[in-house]
């Protein structure tokens, strides 16, 4: 087939907080139509906007572009404004051809929602049959042949030395400061109920080194900022993890990776190899009850997990947790105690999610087993089930919200334990008072960490315990200080009870010994940025 004279359009509507990101999905599936000899790459253009665009302007820039193909990526964020978006094109323009992919297709290959708009649906990865249907019925259809029902297109997925690269095909440009999602493998060795990945067909198909080392060459000469790597388990294979954390180190240059691993298969060396370049893992806890997460897929030594994060933070590799609220077989009481593990870990951060049941997954055809009572239209949440009730998953929301807002936004990793055994209050308990549902967020860490100062006052008077609170008050100041120091580069100024030496010690993080050891002398000290981390100085000491 000659290549289409007339311009494609691939929609992918993003997150507000990931608006920012290039839209793979999409550009891996233009690049299939370039590789193909289908289409020009001059004649493909990607729109990717935030979901809170006005859909009128959104239907203007597709339109300016007198597209005869338009295709949107689905997921589970996007999928109903996106489905509107199609309903609107195909009334304005009878003739047009209009496509969908991405994962929350399912839901229309279920029948969920409405794929009357689409002339094809693609299910799962795009790039071997939407040439093959591009060639043979948009060809029919462009010469005024009669239009098909919706298609429902499931094809087989293809080597991973078969695919081409929309990054070296030009397809996705990097900009200088950016950031960009980036594929080294595809697969996923397990079959976790509630995910899509690893589903249908087993084993991982590696990107040559070759292409990534191209790639990465791009990434760096383009000055990206910051690569979220996509592989669902970096860290599967131990050596191919080691040699490709040995590349970026040496061509990485300056840019921030973000890494999704498995605890159980970290060692030594390669908690040292992350630790080595500027990087963020992310470790799918989920739960601490083997129990629960046996009937999920998964499993769980506690003992095992927590001597694998711990290897993190010896070698001061930054790392953060998930933790799924709602899941089968769970309950409050059981979720609070999963918290109360993951943050005795001392996690850089906690994300904390609802149980969302995506069509498609294993989860969803049990759904009926398990008394999911959920949301059959996007995002899926769950709303109930036997063990978890409504008012269950309105407090763990409320949790999951007051430790976004007081651990991790307020930065507390360094101080967090230290100040809650000292009460005695497990953290589940500790952060089951605090009320986040509005202040704070979206505020800066100078906020965040006024209402921290204020609910531990709160919380020390009424245990009894204000003979600590000056320590305890040093302890999140010096740190927050510290924290806006490496992270903004911003230098404040404080007052302390205790002098800055003593408050440097590690005997600072058992308040009831360093207060019974340690007199007060008070000082004013600023943090400051320096090109080798934040330093700290004496400014002036105090009778």
């Amino acid at each position: 087939m000659n290549e289409i004279e007339f311009p494609l359009v691939l929609v992918s509507l993003q997150s507000p907080e990931d608006s920012e990101v290039l839209p793979l999905g999409a550009a891996c599936a233009a690049a299939s139509l370039v590789k193909a000899g289908l289409i020009e790459k001059k004649h493909v253009f990607l729109l990717s906007a935030s979901i809170a665009y006005e859909p009128k302007l959104l239907l203007r820039r597709i339109a300016e572009k007198s597209p005869r193909v338009v295709g949107f990526s689905l997921y589970c964020w996007n999928s109903k404004v996106s489905i509107d978006l199609a309903a609107r094109l195909r009334a304005d323009f009878p003739d047009l051809l209009i496509i969908a992919g991405g994962p929350d297709a399912e839901w229309l290959a279920l029948g969920g929602g409405q794929a009357k708009p689409f002339d094809a649906v693609f299910l799962g990865e795009a790039e071997v049959g939407l040439p093959a249907w591009f060639a043979e019925t948009a060809a029919r259809v462009f010469a005024s042949g009669p239009r098909p029902r919706t298609a429902f297109i499931r094809a087989r997925p293809a080597e991973a030395a078969a695919l081409p690269s929309p990054w070296l095909e030009d397809i996705l440009v990097p900009k200088r400061g950016a950031s960009v999602a980036w594929e080294l493998t595809r697969g996923c060795p397990f079959r976790c109920a509630y995910c899509y990945e690893g589903r249908g067909f087993s084993g991982l198909r590696h990107f040559e080194r070759e292409r990534l080392a191209a790639e990465l060459e791009l990434f760096t000469r383009s000055g990206v900022g910051k690569v979220f790597v996509l592989d669902p388990t970096f860290n599967v294979q131990r050596k191919r993890a080691l040699s490709l954390l040995d590349l970026f180190m040496e061509k990485g240059g300056g840019i921030l990776w973000n890494f999704e691993i498995r605890a159980e298969l970290l060692d030594r060396a390669q908690a040292e190899a992350f630790a080595k370049i500027p990087c963020s893992l992310q470790i799918g806890l989920q739960s601490a009850s083997p129990e629960v997460l046996e009937k999920i897929g998964r499993d769980l030594n506690r003992k095992n997990f927590a001597s694998k994060t711990r290897l993190l933070n010896d070698t001061g590799a930054v790392f953060g947790l998930d933790l799924i609220y709602g899941l089968p077989g769970d309950s409050l009481s059981g979720f609070r105690r999963s918290l109360d593990f993951a943050l005795s870990l001392m996690p850089n951060h906690l994300d904390i999610f609802p149980l969302a049941i995506l069509p498609g997954t294993r989860l969803y055809e049990q759904r009926e087993e398990f008394g999911f009572d959920c949301d059959s239209e996007p995002p899926y949440l769950l709303r109930s089930h036997p063990t978890f009730s409504v008012q269950d998953m309105g407090e763990a929301e409320r949790l999951a919200r007051a430790c976004k807002v007081f651990y991790s936004d307020g930065r507390a990793v360094p101080w967090f334990l230290a100040l809650l055994k000292a009460i005695r209050l497990a953290p589940s308990s500790f952060l089951g008072g605090f009320e986040a549902s509005r202040e704070g967020i979206g505020k800066g860490h100078h906020a965040i960490e006024a209402l921290q100062l204020a609910y531990i006052a709160r919380i020390y008077g009424e245990k009894n315990r204000l003979d600590l609170l000056p320590a305890a008050f040093d302890l999140i100041r010096y740190h927050g200080a510290w924290s806006r120091a490496f992270a903004e580069g911003a230098a404040s100024t404080l007052r302390l009870s205790y002098s800055l030496q003593s408050l440097e010690s590690p005997e600072s993080l058992d308040l009831e010994y360093f207060c019974a050891h340690n007199e007060k002398r008070p000082c004013e000290i600023e943090v400051y940025p320096t090109p080798r981390g934040p330093k700290a100085r004496i400014l002036k000491r105090h009778a």
